[in-house]
């Protein structure tokens, strides 16, 4: 039940950043968390059916504090509600068994925005916030006549719910950095490319900023861009709740902000998401759009806006059904009390386990070790990450970026995928985030040619999901595979 039980590891080169107790989380939710009786210590990684060597007391009491109690909670949640028959959110005759609406208060106060409509995927919280800006903002423009801008380095689920939206014809792919960020100087370049051709006007530009992998940009910049531009902001925030720039939470910088809660996220209902705005107008329209029919937007409590905003909307916007149930935030309202605390051991461990793979680098390659096996750092010193996934770029043994794939990578993949670590390359042709596999989107636009830098920047570069309740123990037993495998493959210029 928890994304932190899913799959396995991440990591990137350890750069100053905000503490992470400057965001609260919501005390409500911590409040209702009941501890369950001890459980044997094992871990509960969905992958691997061993509790493998080392601490079993400290694997137990890190899995237990972060994945069995608000686990249990959630289960003994859906008790409730089934005892009631209160699957649907509409359902709830009382406000405690209300779970879709209690999470949405969390989380709105975890993000900093004023709204939140909890919705069956990330995906659809996409779709919903760029139909809504159109329709409170452009109602009168045709999509094709409003540029949307994208992350040409994210998950797929990004350009498909631009697609959904309308805007296939007018989405464009911004080149990614080595930071693996999108490219604020390519961005401004095609703005001005754009203004420039008459094509698109002032106003009539949406940005849709994905922080992929949790990977963020110089939001400082980015704000002063979409001023400058007058371009609207979407936040994909599926892989960034919880991160912060400049203390202050990604998904509170835009006029609309989405989150993911599928599996491997931070907080996992199996499938879901939420959207966020500070906008009467748009969160009007989510409510609807999403499934609200007769009166039945008035049970949405505090998320719901005044009455004269709902009924501009009630007869006049199509109905998705696209509602996260109440079954699923049985499961997420227990989660977000701990969400700080996955957020802390998710960053301790990876710094645990950064140190260490530098320190047997250098130990068994030398010097030049720790420069060939790179953990990707942030694009900026002003980002408070969340570090639950890592991203690791094999260089050339001088320590520069390759120009192509280094032979090596396929066999150091393989052999770590041997040792069950759920380990992939971006650049794998059925890679997901690999935008030549979206072909869904204009043939022109996913060509090689046409984002040489993206292309090249994800080569060499291998991902890996990490555990909330890794500890230790077990990053140093990463670390000494990740070294062993790195040598086998790249050691004495084999695979360079």
């Amino acid at each position: 039940l928890s994304a932190c039980s899913e799959q396995r590891r991440t990591r990137s080169t350890p750069r100053a950043h905000p503490p992470t107790s400057a965001m609260a989380y919501p005390a409500a939710a911590a409040a209702e968390l009941v501890p369950p009786a001890p459980v044997p210590g094992k871990r509960l990684d969905a992958e691997s059916t061993e509790a493998g060597s080392g601490s079993d007391e400290e694997i137990a009491t890190v899995a237990k504090r972060l994945v069995d109690v608000p686990r249990r909670q959630g289960l003994e949640n859906m008790r409730l509600i089934t005892e009631r028959d209160t699957y649907n959110r509409y359902q709830a005759k009382t406000p405690e068994l209300n779970f879709v609406l209690k999470s949405e208060i969390a989380f709105k106060e975890f993000v900093g925005m004023k709204y939140a409509l909890a919705v069956n995927s990330g995906g659809i919280a996409i779709t919903l916030g760029l139909e809504a800006i159109k329709r409170v903002l452009f109602p009168e423009e045709e999509c094709k006549d409003i540029r949307v801008y994208s992350n040409a380095f994210t998950f797929n689920a990004v350009p498909s719910a631009c697609v959904e939206a309308g805007f296939r014809d007018s989405l464009r792919l911004v080149e990614a950095t080595e930071f693996l960020t999108i490219d604020l100087d390519h961005l401004e370049e095609c703005i001005c490319e754009d203004l420039k051709g008459g094509q698109y006007l002032p106003g009539k530009m949406i940005l849709v900023l994905s922080y992929m992998r949790g990977r963020v940009p110089d939001m400082g910049r980015v704000q002063e861009l979409c001023a400058k531009y007058d371009v609207k902001l979407l936040e994909d925030s599926a892989h960034g709740y919880g991160c912060s720039f400049g203390g202050k939470p990604c998904g509170s910088f835009g006029l609309v902000s989405t989150i993911s809660s599928q599996a491997n996220k931070l907080v996992n209902t199996g499938e879901g998401g939420m959207v966020f705005t500070n906008n009467d107008d748009m969160q009007a329209f989510f409510i609807f759009s999403a499934g609200s029919y007769e009166e039945l937007w008035r049970k949405h409590g505090e998320m719901s806006p005044p009455e004269e905003v709902c009924l501009k909307y009630k007869y006049t916007v199509s109905n998705k059904s696209v509602r996260l149930s109440n079954i699923q935030a049985a499961l997420m309202y227990p989660q977000l009390a701990v969400m700080r605390d996955r957020i802390d051991q998710h960053n301790a461990m990876y710094e645990h386990l950064v140190g260490r793979v530098g320190s047997l680098l250098e130990q068994r390659l030398g010097a030049a070790g720790p420069r060939r096996l790179e953990f990707i750092p942030q694009a900026h010193k002003d980002v408070g990450p969340v570090y639950d996934s890592l991203q690791v770029r094999i260089r050339r043994e001088d320590g520069s970026v390759a120009d192509g794939e280094l032979a090596g990578v396929d066999k150091f993949v393989e052999m770590l995928q041997g040792r069950k670590y759920s380990i992939a390359k971006f650049s794998h042709p059925a890679n997901a985030r690999n935008y030549a596999s979206w072909q869904y989107l204009k043939p022109g636009d996913i060509l090689p040619e046409k984002l040489p830098r993206t292309a090249q920047y994800l080569l060499n570069v291998c991902d890996l999901r990490l555990l909330c309740h890794d500890t230790e123990v077990e990053m140093d037993a990463m670390a000494a595979d990740f070294v062993e495998c790195f040598e086998k493959c790249f050691a004495c210029g084999s695979g360079a």
